[in-house]
């Protein structure tokens, strides 16, 4: 069993819902209204992998976290997650974590834009 302590939490991120349209040849694409920004939730931030995409050692271009938050019902697999100016969208499905409804753990990847260090 994974113990989990509140103050662990010690981050304040913004959930935002996606919505989805249709674009003129009928492919779904997501987009992120900030009215869709779902209250600001304290969370855990961990990173844990990074991913190397166009096969250049020294590049790495996405990264992934493991971000625990406080369980909510309402939460999609499209919804991303905003901490300061950062990204996170989720790839896989959250966690509910020892499966008792009180928190949530997800796997998210952050791509890193090019950065000029």
């Amino acid at each position: 069993m994974l113990k989990i302590n509140s103050a662990e939490l010690n981050k304040r991120v913004t959930i935002q819902k996606a919505v989805a349209n249709k674009n003129s040849r009928g492919v779904v694409l997501y987009d992120y209204p900030n009215s869709g920004n779902i209250e600001k939730v304290c969370a855990s931030i961990e990173s844990y992998g990074a991913f190397i995409v166009n096969g250049q050692a020294e590049k790495v271009s996405e990264l992934e976290f493991r971000i625990t938050i406080r369980y909510r019902q309402n939460l999609n697999l499209r919804d991303r997650i905003i901490y300061q100016d950062r990204i996170f969208e989720q790839i896989l499905p959250a966690k509910d974590l020892n499966e008792q409804h009180k928190f949530l753990q997800l796997t998210c990847r952050e791509k890193i834009e090019n950065r000029s260090d």
